[in-house]
């Protein structure tokens, strides 16, 4: 490849590397990498009640469909089957109780066949909960009552630690380094946001900026290419 061939190469990589930050900056809670300008924005506001922003330096914990873990900031949540589950149909890793070990949440079963499961939500403290009616053949009477499903992980690596991006949302822990993990309000981490997602950690602007000054670098080569083909065609047909 001819020094052409290579300048335009280069021009056109740096153009989907733009397109990469672009797409990163507008997926709620991408993290930003080597490069990216790094926005600090609050998180934003929802009515979804499975959505929750994490706490400054932690992230939620998920099980990928290969069985291992990966970590992301994003806590837009849905429920798929009575399982609790990111953007991307992982399952939201979290304790069932206390002292329980680390597991995907999900409704109980009987109370999703019975279908008794209602106002389904996540809360300050990372609680699954929702309501159920219960009859009590005493009274006569049904009675709604809350149930707590389990709470939602959170993770936090050492300072410096350098997380392996998976893709825009998930990100996997650096080789050797452990996540210290607790629960929302506990172990020295503090409570959810609910009612809220994270936002990008990319800047919006200044990648949307980066897009166009590439575009605009091709175009400069493009032209400044065809100018000096023009300028050696002409100096070859006056030596003919």
């Amino acid at each position: 490849m001819n020094g052409v061939g290579i300048d335009t190469a280069r021009a056109f990589e740096r153009i989907e590397e733009a397109k990469q930050r672009v797409g990163r900056a507008f997926t709620p809670g991408s993290a930003a990498r080597g490069g990216d300008i790094a926005s600090h924005a609050v998180a934003q506001r929802t009515l979804d009640p499975l959505s929750v922003a994490a706490p400054e330096g932690a992230l939620f914990v998920v099980r990928m469909r290969d069985g291992s873990a990966a970590y992301t900031h994003d806590g837009g949540f849905s429920l798929r089957d009575g399982a609790l589950v990111d953007g991307n149909g992982d399952a939201v890793l979290g304790f069932a109780r206390p002292g329980a070990a680390l597991a995907p949440l999900a409704i109980d079963s009987v109370d999703r066949a019975m279908h008794e499961v209602r106002d389904v939500r996540l809360d300050a403290d990372g609680g699954l909960r929702y309501d159920r009616d219960i009859f009590d053949p005493r009274t006569g009477r049904t009675q709604r009552e809350s149930v707590l499903a389990g709470r939602v992980a959170l993770a936090r690596f050492p300072a410096g630690s350098r997380l392996r991006a998976l893709d825009a949302r998930r990100e996997r822990a650096p080789d050797g380094v452990t996540a210290h993990l607790g629960a929302p309000g506990e172990r020295g981490f503090a409570a959810l946001t609910p009612h809220a997602r994270a936002r990008s950690g990319v800047e919006i602007d200044a990648s949307l900026s980066r897009l166009q000054d590439a575009y605009l670098q091709l175009g400069a080569l493009l032209a400044a290419h065809k100018a000096q083909g023009s300028v050696t065609k002409t100096t070859m047909d006056l030596l003919k």
